[in-house]
């Protein structure tokens, strides 16, 4: 586990404004994507294997360089209810938390891969993809993606006054 009083250090001696981090968990994969320095916008970054100590190795660099905040898409299903990946997520939120001690938000991700699938669906078709079945090959990055996406919904949603949908 690395020292609370480090990660501190890290971020009062880095010279950048705090960037928030977001995660597109998923039983295999992990989609990354980390907002500019204003958390205005969310960029794609990487995509992981959903193994314990890469994940933390790549989040500890990201919180070196100045990420303060993670958030996590939480599955929701279309009537609301949590997904039976939810309770994983929440788990690895804890784990994180624990891990880094920053903040950890939730932001629901129930539309976040049908939007990227759907933007992109022009460009997958001039790329040789064809509207993926189950199990077709599928670009790499679509998970970071993902990961955009939950992200951005998360600045857009915390920069609106309250109350505003």
């Amino acid at each position: 586990m690395y020292s609370g009083l480090f990660l501190l250090g890290a971020l009062l001696y880095n010279d950048r404004m705090p960037r928030v981090l977001g995660v597109d968990y998923g039983t295999k994969k992990i989609g990354i994507a980390v907002s500019d320095e204003g958390q205005k916008i969310a960029f794609p970054r990487t995509v992981l294997p959903n193994e314990w100590v890469s994940v933390r190795d790549f989040l500890f660099q990201q919180v070196a360089e100045g990420v303060s905040e993670i958030v996590l898409g939480l599955p929701v299903g279309l009537d609301g209810k949590e997904t039976k990946l939810s309770g994983e997520v929440r788990r690895f939120a804890q784990k994180l938390g624990k891990e880094f001690g920053l903040p950890v938000h939730f932001e629901n991700e129930v539309y976040s891969s049908a939007a990227v699938k759907t933007a992109s669906g022009f460009r997958l078709a001039e790329a040789g993809y064809s509207h993926a079945k189950a199990g077709e090959a599928r670009p790499k990055n679509i998970d970071a993606a993902s990961a955009a996406v939950i992200l951005q919904s998360f600045l857009d949603r915390r920069k609106r006054p309250e109350g505003n949908p």
